[in-house]
């Protein structure tokens, strides 16, 4: 692996630069994994076990296709930006566009599930253009460790500050634009501008510093031996999906919870409120403490944390609004840290591979990573989906009891088994904090025979 001289190091500029372009990725993926089931169910009049099946089975086709598009992404031509920049602001551009017609289509254009599922389809394949890029850059912006956790914490608080703000503003602002389905549609549009315009300010301002050590490109072939070098790629991809699951389970069940099963539809930006700062605090010290101590063990930490909070719930059934914001603060805590740290985790993996398999792959990992997001939102989704199908969910009336629980069930008992089966995968993770260290001097090494 070969780096800038020492003195370059990751400018003030850069960071706020690579800040924006996480804002503008996590408000897109945020409003559709949060909002996307109750605007089509509520709005566009979709039944909740059919989008259940839309958000599950488009998700993972479209993953499948995730190591594709890195391994394209890790070939494209060099530029004078380097080898992401470039791909990130044309891949921004398409993410936004697609993201907006995936809440205009569906509501205006008939059938509206057919329209549903070429939209959402359209939209899995378009943001792989701007999330494989976005995630490529932090093991290409720095070689050092410290660099590499202090990034890690960016895109974490940025990915959950992101989501606060979405969950925070969304309905608010929907009501404020008249409700209605012209009102999703009208505030999607304006999310997509934002979004461009942030990821447009990352892609001029960050820099790559890392190349890889061998100039020659890996071959397609190449990616099963990837796959197949240690348990570590298999272990980390699994752990992904369940957590990534996990969240898409608890933010997919906010709006259902606190509406319906509360009664106070008011708490939705509540919540989000509530959970900024224990989220924050954990994206910060966990790559801090990781850095110190290991970032296996602070991440499992992480989801056990994250399991007390959310888990808390099925224990308090029908308590007021204020025990249930402190449950979700105590999430807040542990996924703040387990996001945070799963990109620290990334860069590890990627001098890893390097090391094991003499080639460097920052888009095809990125691509893994993406596909785990992409399948974990699928699953999670419609896991709160099925079960609200199951228990009798009826959009817009009062619920049955037996619906509230399956609220309830979806909003904690869906999230917190997924959170445990993550966290139970991860414990045979082989990358150690020694193991990490062996990795950056086999590389050191490497750059000295150059």
């Amino acid at each position: 692996m070969t780096t800038a001289p020492a003195v370059e190091a990751v400018r003030v500029s850069e960071k706020l630069g690579y800040l924006a372009a996480n804002f503008g990725n996590i408000i897109l993926s945020t409003v559709i994994g949060s909002f996307l089931l109750i605007y089509l169910t509520d709005q566009v009049g979709l039944g909740a076990a059919a989008v259940g099946t839309l958000l599950l089975v488009a998700r993972i086709v479209d993953g499948a296709t995730d190591p594709i598009a890195g391994f394209v992404i890790d070939h494209l031509p060099r530029t004078r930006w380097g080898r992401f920049r470039s791909y990130l602001l044309i891949g921004g551009g398409i993410g936004a566009i697609a993201f907006a017609a995936l809440f205009v289509v569906p509501g205006m254009a008939g059938p509206a599930l057919v329209a549903a599922w070429i939209t959402y389809l359209i939209w899995g394949l378009a943001f792989d253009l701007m999330d494989i890029p976005l995630n490529a850059l932090l093991p290409a912006m720095s070689g050092s460790p410290r660099t590499r956790g202090q990034l890690a914490a960016i895109k974490g608080a940025t990915y959950l500050g992101g989501t606060v703000v979405v969950i925070a503003v969304t309905l608010p602002v929907v009501t404020l634009l008249g409700g209605g389905a012209l009102a999703w549609q009208v505030y999607a549009v304006i999310v997509a501008l934002v979004s461009f315009a942030l990821t447009a300010t990352g892609a001029l301002l960050v820099r790559e510093r890392v190349v890889p050590s061998t100039p020659a490109p890996y071959h397609f072939s190449d990616m099963r031996a990837l796959f197949l070098s240690s348990r570590a790629v298999p272990v980390l991809l699994t752990s992904k999906v369940a957590t990534s699951a996990a969240n898409a389970a608890l933010m997919a069940g906010i709006p259902f919870f606190f509406t319906y099963y509360v009664g106070e539809a008011g708490l939705v930006s509540a919540v989000a409120l509530v959970m900024a700062a224990p989220m924050l605090a954990g994206s910060l010290v966990g790559p801090s403490l990781g850095h110190r101590v290991g970032f296996k063990p602070v991440y499992l930490l992480s989801l056990i944390v994250a399991v007390l909070g959310i888990g808390s719930i099925l224990l308090l059934p029908d308590r007021g609004g204020a025990v249930y914001l402190l449950c979700f603060a105590i999430t807040g805590l542990g996924f703040g840290g387990a996001v945070a740290l799963n990109y620290a985790l990334l860069a590890e993996l990627t001098d890893f591979v390097e090391v094991k398999g003499g080639f460097r792959t920052e888009g095809t990992l990125a691509a893994i990573g993406s596909f785990a997001a992409k399948a974990g939102a699928g699953i999670g989704g419609a896991l709160v989906a099925y079960v609200l199908a199951l228990t009798g969910y009826v959009p817009g009336t009062e619920q049955t009891s037996a619906a509230r629980s399956g609220i309830a069930l979806a909003q904690a008992g869906v999230p917190a088994s997924l959170v445990l089966i993550g966290g139970l995968v991860f414990l045979s993770y082989p990358i150690t904090k020694r193991v990490a260290e062996q990795t950056r001097t086999a590389l050191a090494a490497k750059e000295e025979l150059r």
